[in-house]
């Protein structure tokens, strides 16, 4: 039953290594035997297993409840870290290019344009997360889903073309200049990095009880 592993090791993926075995074990018995009651009714094989997943629920909504059984506020806790290592990335990003550019000059960077590119980053990553959340909860999981495909691809085409643009007019985009064309790739990868590195130190690593989904 292939398609049943599939289905349970996208529910129990990111979640803590001491946690993973049991569940699966618990969630692939439960899928099993209903499997097996579907056959003793007469469904064939393959409609079985299709009836026991659909009928077991959308294996992103139900990873989500693990982690957030888990880790209480999950998601709200990802999502300032993940804007807070945006914001630090693209602030040493843009004061190394002044330091580079414009050594002559006293740089910094002012405590409210940090404020504001915060502000800024947050509502920009806020709008996507979204987007990815609702079709989440509507589909399941496809390549398209993947949180490095949803996030990082729609801005390495925007980077694409804007590139024509800086080899079109290289002369508007002189010392330094050329780095804003590509803030938006760097900040998307900087989050999905920094999204992906959250679950993994804080939500991988974390021990603790979990109660099983129903």
């Amino acid at each position: 039953m292939k398609e049943i592993e599939k289905y349970v090791k996208k529910i129990i993926i990111d979640l803590p290594e001491d946690e993973k075995k049991e569940l699966k074990e618990e969630i692939y018995g439960h899928l099993q035997e209903h499997v097996r009651e579907l056959l003793i009714k007469g469904h064939s094989e393959d409609e079985a297993i299709h009836m026991a997943i659909e009928s077991f629920g959308n294996q992103s909504k139900l990873n989500w409840e693990f982690k957030r059984s888990l880790f209480p506020f999950y998601k709200i806790v990802r999502f300032i870290w993940s804007v807070t290592c945006v914001t630090a990335c693209l602030s040493v990003v843009s004061y190394s290019a002044m330091e580079y550019y414009y050594p002559q000059f006293d740089n910094s960077l002012p405590l409210y344009s940090v404020v504001m590119g915060f502000l800024v980053i947050a509502v920009i990553t806020g709008f996507a997360e979204g987007i990815y959340e609702a079709l989440s909860s509507h589909f399941k999981s496809t390549w398209l889903l993947n949180p490095w495909i949803f996030f990082l691809l729609p801005t390495l085409i925007i980077a694409g073309i804007q590139t024509r643009f800086l080899f079109l007019h290289p002369e508007q985009y002189q010392n330094g200049f050329w780095l804003e064309l590509y803030a938006i790739p760097l900040g998307a990868l900087s989050y999905i990095i920094s999204r992906q590195l959250f679950t993994t130190l804080f939500v991988s690593k974390k021990k603790t009880k979990r109660s099983m989904v129903k």
